[in-house]
């Protein structure tokens, strides 16, 4: 039922969200891969997952999958600062796109994170065993509180963990694919992948992953202007 509803949602969300995707050639067939992009709000999310010619699983918000958080969450990250209204109308806004948000989770088996939690654990456990069953994974990993420019803010770099665990548990190595959205040029860039090294002390090797998918997708968004 997922992917049934996962391949439904995707044309209606492209009438709205419609972007054009270059380099194709460097989306895999199949996984294991993560796909890490920049965000822009709501925008990036859901012009990628309408886009991408293949099954996606994204690391989302946890609030955005639990009915009873999402109302508020949506409210705080997207209603009131993306769509500009104030309470109480946001309020109702917010409960109202929850109903459908949830119910969008659902359907794109998307992957709760819960940062800086125990719960993060859960996060782990279930993105190691779509990466097993050779699955493709998308995170949009931007910290709010560190702008790196006027369009992007620095990358956290926790999702590095995610090749560390992967390869403890499997002895395969794990891709990092950069992708660049830009919303005025309608347009989703895909870079070459970025392979993590278990050979290295992994405090570098997160660092360097991070560092390198940033300015990558930094002058991949810069060339699409």
């Amino acid at each position: 039922m997922g992917d049934h509803l996962y391949k439904m949602l995707q044309p209606v969300f492209s009438l709205f969200w419609h972007c054009h995707v270059l380099d194709k050639k460097n989306i895999p067939l199949q996984g294991p891969a993560v796909f890490v992009s920049n965000h822009l709000g709501s925008y990036a999310p859901i012009a990628v997952l309408s886009a991408f010619p293949i099954r996606l699983y994204p690391w989302v918000e946890y609030q955005v999958t639990d009915s009873k958080l999402c109302p508020e969450y949506l409210r705080k990250d997207f209603v009131e600062p993306e769509l500009h209204l104030k309470p109480p109308l946001s309020q109702l806004m917010a409960w109202l796109i929850s109903k459908a948000c949830v119910t969008v989770m659902k359907a794109l088996q998307a992957i709760p994170v819960h940062k800086k939690s125990m719960k993060m654990a859960a996060t782990w456990k279930r993105s190691i065993a779509l990466l097993k069953q050779n699955k493709l994974l998308i995170i949009f990993p931007e910290n709010n509180l560190i702008p790196l420019n006027d369009v992007m803010n620095e990358l956290d770099d926790g999702f590095v963990g995610l090749a560390s665990i992967y390869y403890e548990k499997t002895r395969r190595l794990l891709s990092f694919i950069p992708v660049a959205v830009h919303k005025t040029a309608k347009a989703i860039k895909i870079g070459l992948p970025i392979s993590y090294d278990p050979e290295k002390e992994f405090s570098t090797e997160r660092e360097r992953i991070k560092t390198a998918l940033q300015n990558r997708i930094l002058e991949m968004y810069s060339s699409l202007r």
